[in-house]
């Protein structure tokens, strides 16, 4: 989604400060439920926190997706007003441009600095990257 955020500008933009995220790749989180469903006996009752394998700034992601890419992205951190603002031309409602930033604000208040190890024990094998993710998604 970092991809899906940065858009053709290269440049992420919101209220997030130096919070950290440990973003999981799509596809591990494809290949955990589709796992879980083919054998679901021994995940039943059982609440699965899927991330990535470490946590990163917005400002560390953009340097990681830099590399991994070979074209340069930045972070921009936001006010509240300014990630309105940003949002605005999209003439999206109040409650969906909420949504978007409370993604950010929940970065920025460490919610989402958590780095669990349940993708490697449904699949055995380490989470994804972000550099491995952004440099091949799928």
């Amino acid at each position: 989604m970092l991809l899906d955020f940065a858009g053709e500008e290269r440049l992420i933009r919101g209220p997030a400060g130096v919070g950290r995220c440990a973003y999981v790749a799509r596809a591990d989180v494809a290949e955990v439920a589709a796992r879980i469903l083919r054998d679901p006996a021994p995940w039943a009752g059982r609440a699965l926190d899927l991330t990535g394998p470490v946590a990163v700034t917005l400002g560390e992601a953009a340097l990681l997706m830099t590399r991994a890419r070979g074209a340069e992205y930045e972070y921009v951190d936001e006010t509240l007003e300014e990630a309105r603002a940003s949002r605005a031309p999209y003439g999206a409602p109040d409650w969906q441009v909420d949504a978007w930033i409370s993604t950010y604000t929940a970065i920025g208040s460490g919610e989402l600095d958590v780095v669990s190890g349940d993708v490697e024990l449904v699949l055995g094998r380490a989470p994804r990257t972000l550099e491995e993710t952004v440099a091949d998604p799928l």
